[in-house]
């Protein structure tokens, strides 16, 4: 990954699967139905937006360690939305060239909704210091939710200064077929403007351990809820705009990675062929 190398303590290897089959250690025999009726209750909950009980290993089928449930809203991992995208664009311009801009009455300039409020905006620039130096009172709850939800995950800094949380999610699926358990090491890395309600999150999760191309290389398509970033690395569609929170109490580390976990769900329900390519991939299929 382009700029996400120099992470401290941390020297992962990456694998190489171009030459390698996969060979699935398991049964010859039929698939247990008591595991398959639970991976079809993983799928029901996928798909109709149900609440989940994630160990504090990242893994929801387990049944040992502590519980943190999380709520997967029924909706999209979604591609990014050309209008948005636009839209995104004008008020770019109008930032850079000290336009005026529409603000709604609960503070968002992308909105249709709530009373109307004109502001200028001076061309110039904006601080260079991070979130996190300006409210350190945020990064402090970021870190409450966080050793909730993924005690296992440890925070640690860019060399540009973002920050980010590294740690592995083993959602247990693949195993209850195949009796191998997949483990994805990956980072959530928070964006300079966090917290900002922007597609994708503003908080990125980035597969480090197996990466992307080994996703892709495993399940022989490319998924299509993947993003894009500015350094060219593809990160995880975790979630679209209307689905992050913003204001004094966010805690969209936490959040994004149950996610993320719902997009490893849906990945290893792939594997297993409980759940379609297609449905996967379809806008709004998971």
């Amino acid at each position: 990954m382009k700029d996400l190398n120099n992470y401290s303590t941390h020297n992962i290897k990456r694998f190489n699967m171009n030459n390698k089959i996969f060979i699935p250690k398991g049964r010859l025999a039929e698939d247990d139905a008591a595991l398959k009726a639970k991976r079809e209750a993983l799928k029901k909950k996928l798909l109709e937006g149900g609440k989940i009980t994630l160990k504090n290993n990242g893994s929801v089928t387990d049944d040992k360690g502590a519980d943190s449930t999380i709520s997967i809203p029924k909706g999209k991992l979604a591609e990014d939305d050309a209008a948005l995208k636009a839209k995104r664009e004008a008020l770019k311009k109008k930032l850079l060239e000290g336009g005026k801009i529409t603000l709604k009455n609960n503070g968002s300039v992308t909105d249709d909704k709530g009373a109307d409020s004109t502001i200028s905006i001076p061309k110039g620039k904006l601080a260079a210091n991070q979130w996190y130096e300006r409210d350190p009172e945020l990064l402090e709850m970021e870190k409450i939710a966080m050793a909730k939800a993924f005690p296992h995950f440890t925070l640690d800094k860019l060399d540009d200064g973002r920050l980010y949380w590294i740690g592995e999610l083993t959602p247990g699926i693949y195993e209850t077929k195949f009796n191998e358990r997949l483990t994805y090491t990956v980072m959530a890395v928070y964006n300079n403007n966090h917290p900002q309600q922007v597609m994708g999150s503003s908080v990125r999760v980035y597969p480090v351990l197996p990466d992307v191309d080994d996703l892709i290389n495993r399940c022989g398509f490319r998924p299509f809820h993947l993003l894009r970033d500015s350094s060219d690395n593809l990160y995880l569609c975790t979630n679209e705009a209307d689905n992050v929170s913003t204001g004094a109490t966010v805690t969209s580390a936490a959040s994004v990675l149950g996610w993320a976990v719902k997009w490893l769900m849906s990945y290893e329900l792939v594997l297993t062929g409980d759940l379609s390519k297609e449905t996967f991939n379809r806008h709004g299929g998971i």
